[in-house]
């Protein structure tokens, strides 16, 4: 279809990338990981020179690159793990050694830490819940926008503008991609965010991944409305309209929320309300398209009601729980 090559000519197949393409995609990821590491490292050797070393203070940069992993690891079993090898071969390289002491290895092993502290604490994100609202915010602005125009679209059959919103989401791979970045980044920041404030960073990465899901449901729900039932002139769904409308508001009120630090509670009730119109749907004699439409619909929903804090199982139960919310509006 044309629609499905249009979103795939937005990301190169994995056959066809050469590894230095894959290298300057995952640059953007790699370079504070590795910037944070090197400065860690030549810190702590100069440190370690500076106190007097007469040869080279092995283990103040191994040191420190592993406590700079065990800080900002997003894996921090890991991180343990590598820390733990580092310290028994530290300590069985003291005793049998003959020119390393265990003082000098503590010594190296205190400048490694405390270097690699001061370097995750300068070099990771100030505000982390700041940067993943500011990567989440256009995405729900995009789809907002786009269910909104095509839940007109639909309501007067109006092809072109069905597939104008469709041409629109296609410039969400570009946030989406910055939201990964952004997501991998402040990761590295959850232990020092704990840390100093108290905060659960967990729980901010995961309303954003989950909304990133959800926006790839809205883009294939977009494709099918356009694509399978506008342009295959099939019939539209009656309760299809209100419930991209519902779905809109939604996702606005989400943004304005995630905008404002208020609570993501105020906008279940919303999200709920476009769940309900998904069975309505059904009660009708749905075409293949339209059935895909609904199911789309559903699953960018229960993304989105996990987005605000719903435990998946939960979620479900909204979604599927039969109330006078659609039909009464």
């Amino acid at each position: 279809m044309a629609t499905t090559r249009v979103f795939a000519s937005a990301l190169p197949s994995g056959s066809r990338r050469t590894w230095r393409a894959r290298l300057r995609d995952s640059w953007p990821v790699v370079r504070p990981i590795a910037v944070q590491i090197s400065l860690a490292a030549i810190v702590a050797t100069a440190l370690a020179l500076l106190l007097g070393h007469h040869t080279f203070p092995v283990f103040a940069p191994l040191f420190a690159v592993t406590t700079m992993e065990l800080i900002c690891a997003p894996r921090h079993r890991r991180a343990v793990e590598m820390v733990f090898g580092v310290v028994v071969g530290a300590l069985l390289t003291a005793i049998v050694g003959p020119s390393w002491s265990t003082p000098h290895v503590l010594i190296d092993a205190a400048v490694g830490a405390g270097t690699a502290l001061a370097v995750a604490w300068f070099t990771t994100p100030r505000a982390p819940i700041s940067l993943v609202n500011q990567a989440v915010e256009p995405l729900l602005t995009s789809i907002t926008g786009n269910l909104r125009a095509l839940s007109l679209a639909l309501r007067e059959r109006d092809t072109a503008a069905a597939g104008s919103a469709v041409y629109a989401l296609v410039e969400t791979d570009a946030w989406l991609q910055r939201l990964e970045e952004a997501l991998f980044s402040v990761r590295r920041s959850a232990f020092l965010l704990r840390w100093t404030t108290g905060q659960d960073l967990a729980v901010h990465t995961t309303t954003a991944t989950e909304i990133g899901y959800a926006v790839r449901h809205v883009r294939t729900l977009t494709q099918h409305a356009w694509w399978d039932l506008l342009r295959a002139g099939e019939p539209v769904p009656i309760a299809l309209p209100q419930a991209l409308d519902a779905l809109a508001d939604g996702t606005g009120m989400l943004r304005d929320e995630l905008v404002r630090g208020g609570s993501l509670r105020n906008v279940r009730p919303l999200l709920v309300s476009a769940a309900q119109w998904v069975p309505m749907m059904r009660e009708e004699r749905l075409s293949l398209a339209a059935a895909g439409v609904a199911a789309s619909a559903d699953a960018a929903v229960q993304h989105l009601l996990v987005a605000t804090g719903v435990p998946a199982a939960e979620a479900d139960a909204l979604q599927h729980r039969r109330t006078p919310v659609a039909a009464g509006v």
